[in-house]
């Protein structure tokens, strides 16, 4: 099994219970989650969105607090993960044992 990894915030921030969101495990996405969040919204940029909170397992509010540097590298994640690529060389960590079968 390969290492679990994590996304790690350059710009931390504060959700609205006053925590401080600094490291969010990474969650593999399923087509239940593809399907769930096209049922609900036909736009691209919310479904996008909406994959990257699921995945990253926070609420859209506190997706909508993240610096666009992080924001940035978060729909990097979700889009490699997309193309079953290597997430651990997007978030700089180099290979993960095990990614040619792109589990997390």
């Amino acid at each position: 099994m390969a290492e679990v990894l994590s996304f790690t915030l350059k710009f931390p921030f504060k959700n609205a219970a006053g925590d401080t969101i600094s490291k969010l495990p990474i969650k593999r996405l399923k087509r239940k989650d593809i399907s769930a969040a096209q049922s609900a919204t036909k736009n691209e940029a919310e479904l996008e969105d909406m994959l990257v909170a699921k995945l990253l397992g926070i609420t859209h509010e506190d997706l909508s607090e993240f610096d666009i540097a992080d924001s940035k590298l978060a729909t990097e994640v979700l889009r490699e993960m997309a193309n079953g690529g290597d997430l651990a060389a997007v978030l700089g960590r180099g290979p993960v044992a095990g990614a040619e079968d792109a589990a997390v």
